[in-house]
C-alpha cells in the first residue's frame, strides 16, 4: 500500500476551551447512527463534553431517530416537523397559490410557536451558543426567528444547498424567493458557517458575507481498508452503491448502459450490490441487481471493500448545478475507506469531480452517454495499473482529508470563530 502522510493531531480535543462550552445543538436529527446527519453530528459532538450539551430536534415525522446511547443523559427535545413536501390539489398557477398559503401559514403562525418552545428550552438549558442545522425551509426560518430573539450566538451548519430542497419538495416560486433571502440574511448574521465543501465556503463568503470553513463529512481512520491493487478473482464485476440514491438520471443511464452490454464488460458478468434504506428499482429486461438492505457504517464499508467498483453518480441537471458545485456526497466518504476505486460519474464542476481530480483518486466520467459510461467501466477492468493507482491515492485521499478525526478539528475550528467573533449578539 501506499505511504501516506499522518493525519493532524487531533488528542485532546475535549480539553480545548471551546469544547467546553455550553452548546445547543438545534437539528433536524439528533446524534444517532441511523442517518446520514445523525451519524455526522455523533461525529462531531464526540468533540464535545457531553454535560454541557443539550438538543432540540425538529424531527420529519416519519424518522425513528432516537438519541445515540452516546449522549443518552442529555437534556433532550424532540417536536414535530411540518410538513415541508407540497403536495398540489389544484393546476398550474392555481396550485403555486396554493402551496404559497400553506408555505405563509407555516412561515407565520407555525413557526413562531416553534420558535417560543426553543426559546423555553434554551431558558431551561442556559446555553452559551446554538449549533442549528440549515435543512429546508423550517429550520431556516426558525434559525431566522432565533437570531432575531435570543440574545445568543449563532453557528450554523449547510449540507446541502437550499436550492435543491425547495425544488425537490416543489415550492413555490414566491415562498422559494422569500425564503433564499432568509437564508442568505441567517448565513450573513450567523457567527460562523460550517460548510459541506470547500467549495461551498469560498461561495458563502462571498456571496453572503458568511464566515465560513469547511467541515467535510468524515469516518474513523481505523474503518479504513487496505487499497485493492487488483479485481477480485473470478469471471463477475462486482459494482458497489452505497446510500441514497438522489441522482436517478445518472444511475438510470449506467442502467442503461448495462443493458446495452447485456450486463457485460470485458468479458466479466456484472453484478450490482446496493446498500439503502429504500429504492426505487424497476427493469423491463433482465437485470442483476442484488439489495441488501440498510448496514451500519462497519457493515456497509466490509461489503463494499468486497466489490470491484464504486459508483457515485451526481447531478448533471443545470437546475441543480449549485448542489452539484457545492455539497459533498458523504457515500464518497464510505466509498474512500472502503479502499476500491471509485467511478465518479457527474459533471466537471462539481464538488466530488474536483476532489478526486485533484487526488488522482477516481474514475472519472463527466458525459450521460453509454459510451462514456462503457469506456469508464472497462478501463478500470483492462487497465490493471489505473485500477490500483486510483485505489491507492483513494485511501490516501481519506486519510488526509475525510477522517472524523479531520471533520472534528475543523468543527472545534468553526465553534471556536464563533468564539472570536467580534460581531453583536442578537
Amino acid at each position: 500500500m501506499m505511504e501516506v502522510c499522518p493525519p493532524p493531531i487531533i488528542a485532546g480535543q475535549r480539553e480545548n476551551p471551546v469544547a467546553q462550552k455550553r452548546i445547543l445543538l438545534l437539528s433536524v436529527v439528533p446524534p444517532n447512527s441511523r442517518y446520514t446527519g445523525g451519524i455526522m453530528l455523533h461525529s462531531m459532538c464526540q468533540s464535545l463534553n457531553a454535560d454541557n450539551l443539550s438538543c432540540f430536534s425538529v424531527l420529519n415525522p416519519r424518522m425513528k431517530a432516537e438519541m445515540h446511547p452516546d449522549f443518552e443523559g442529555i437534556a433532550y427535545k424532540a417536536v414535530r416537523r411540518p410538513r415541508e413536501a407540497n403536495v398540489r390539489h389544484l393546476p398550474g398557477r392555481l396550485g403555486s397559490l396554493e402551496c404559497f398559503f400553506k408555505e405563509t401559514y407555516i412561515a407565520n403562525v407555525t413557526i413562531p410557536k416553534l420558535a417560543q418552545q426553543v426559546r423555553e428550552f434554551a431558558g431551561q438549558t442556559k446555553p452559551d451558543l446554538i449549533f442549528c442545522t440549515l435543512e429546508g425551509q423550517t429550520m431556516i426560518r426558525l434559525a431566522d426567528q432565533i437570531q432575531k430573539t435570543l440574545p445568543l450566538l449563532m453557528v450554523t451548519q449547510v449540507w446541502d444547498p437550499p436550492e435543491w430542497w425547495l425544488r425537490s419538495n416543489s415550492v413555490d416560486g414566491w415562498s422559494r424567493s422569500s425564503i433564499l433571502k432568509t437564508f442568505s440574511s441567517v448565513l450573513k448574521n450567523s457567527a460562523a458557517v460550517a460548510a459541506a465543501s470547500p467549495a461551498m465556503a469560498e461561495a458563502y463568503s462571498r456571496e453572503h458575507g458568511a464566515r465560513a470553513i469547511a467541515v467535510v463529512p468524515g469516518l474513523p481512520r481505523s474503518w479504513a481498508k487496505q487499497s485493492a491493487t487488483r479485481l477480485n478473482d473470478g469471471n463477475n464485476l462486482v459494482i458497489g452503491f452505497g446510500g441514497q440514491m438522489y441522482s436517478k438520471d445518472e444511475w438510470d443511464q449506467l442502467l442503461a448502459t448495462l443493458d446495452a452490454l447485456d450486463w457485460k464488460v470485458e468479458g466479466r458478468d456484472v453484478e450490482i450490490i446496493m446498500l439503502g434504506r429504500e429504492f426505487e428499482l424497476e427493469g423491463f429486461n433482465k437485470r442483476n441487481i442484488r439489495y441488501l438492505g440498510w448496514r451500519d457504517q462497519i457493515e456497509s464499508i466490509e461489503i463494499l471493500s468486497q466489490c470491484d467498483i464504486l459508483y457515485c453518480p451526481y447531478f448533471f441537471d443545470r437546475e441543480l448545478e449549485s448542489t452539484a458545485r457545492l455539497s459533498f456526497p458523504s457515500k464518497l466518504t464510505t466509498y474512500l475507506a472502503a479502499g476500491r476505486p471509485v467511478l465518479l460519474h457527474g459533471p466537471e464542476y462539481s464538488s466530488p469531480y474536483r476532489f478526486l481530480k485533484e487526488n488522482d483518486a477516481g474514475m472519472l466520467c463527466h458525459g450521460l452517454s453509454k459510451s462514456a459510461i462503457a469506456n469508464a467501466l472497462s478501463r478500470l477492468v483492462y487497465d490493471t495499473d489505473s485500477y490500483a493507482r486510483l485505489a491507492g491515492n483513494g485511501y490516501r485521499a481519506f486519510v488526509e482529508n475525510l477522517t472524523d478525526e479531520y471533520m472534528r478539528l475543523q468543527f472545534l475550528k468553526t465553534l471556536s470563530m464563533a468564539s472570536d467573533s467580534r460581531g453583536s449578539s442578537k
